[in-house]
């Protein structure tokens, strides 16, 4: 993590009906600039991303507009990175 960064795990559920696939939706997710990884999972919650920001603000902005914009997703669950061990 950056020095005054903020760095989140983001968990994506998508709209249901199998209409967009998590490879499409993480595709369209992997070109935004914040983005640093996209995995995508088993689960409940089929796609975890790792994002990077500059402050709360910026991430706030980044959930609500830029992830607000990808078609299939359903909701969204975000963790806060406190520290990073390995």
């Amino acid at each position: 993590m950056e020095n005054d960064s903020i760095s989140a795990l983001i968990y994506i559920k998508l709209k249901e009906g199998g209409q967009f696939s998590p490879l499409e939706v993480g595709m369209d997710i992997s070109n935004i600039n914040e983005v640093n990884e996209v995995l995508l999972v088993s689960g409940e919650w089929p796609i975890i991303i790792r994002v990077t920001c500059k402050d709360m603000v910026e991430l706030s902005n980044f959930v609500i507009s830029k992830l607000g914009d990808i078609k299939g997703i359903e909701k969204t669950d975000t963790v806060i990175i406190m520290d990073k061990l390995k």
